[in-house]
């Protein structure tokens, strides 16, 4: 793996922040599916191919947190170009056309493992993709399963807006999370609250131009956020 930088925490000391490559895939599988197997639901991580995987490794920007020499957390960008124009069309159906991006880059492989949780580590691989996204001047977008609290409060911890959502597998409801380069709001004013178990409703509100921007507990705090921007 190549060091990028020390990772400043208060909980933990010495982690290091480094970006995998392709020569890393054993490494990085084995921790995605040791974590992903872990997981209370397992529905929250929807796992890579291999071929995925490789690709994102080989071409895209795919960070780890090391504690000594163990991953102890994950994050990336993948930077397919068919894939980020797939999702940009996801989010451009499901937002009832209010978001029109050409791109949507997606932002995945969020996980951290469970014994170094509630350290902040999430939060800030999420402000390293974002500060990625920055320097190259592309949109970011969060396919996150609909029930996956933790993981969706991240993403609006960052100022993600929730633009779709769409079952592309059954059994498998993602919402799709949009992070527009140099897209930048103010408080929005609450126009509804749904909880975030309503999938119809959620549906709804996105194709009359609404978007999520916040969730408290179950509840889903909606606005006209593009039309106030």
């Amino acid at each position: 793996m190549r060091f990028v930088c020390d990772v400043p925490n208060k909980k933990f000391d010495g982690l290091r922040l480094c970006r995998a490559e392709i020569s890393d895939y054993g490494k990085v599988f084995a921790f995605l599916d040791g974590c992903r197997n872990a997981l209370e639901t397992i529905e929250f991580f929807y796992p890579y191919t291999r071929e995925e995987l490789e690709n994102v490794l080989a071409n895209g920007y795919f960070l780890c947190v090391l504690d000594k020499d163990e991953i102890v957390a994950t994050f990336a960008v993948d930077t397919d170009e068919e894939y980020a124009k797939t999702l940009a069309e996801i989010i451009r159906k499901g937002s009832g056309g209010r978001e029109d991006v050409s791109r949507a880059y997606e932002a995945s492989g969020l996980m951290v493992r469970e014994d170094h949780r509630g350290a902040g580590l999430a939060s800030y691989l999420m402000n390293k993709a974002v500060e990625y996204a920055n320097q190259h001047k592309i949109d970011l977008c969060g396919v996150v399963f609909y029930l996956n609290k933790a993981s969706v409060s991240t993403f609006f911890g960052s100022n993600f807006l929730l633009s779709a959502i769409y079952e592309p597998i059954s059994g498998y409801k993602f919402v799709y999370l949009l992070k527009k380069f140099n897209f930048h709001y103010s408080k929005p004013e609450i126009y509804d609250r749904i909880k975030i178990t309503d999938y119809e409703a959620i549906n709804s509100a996105l194709l009359k131009g609404f978007q999520g921007f916040a969730l408290d507990g179950d509840t889903l705090y909606f606005s006209e956020i593009g039309r106030k921007a």
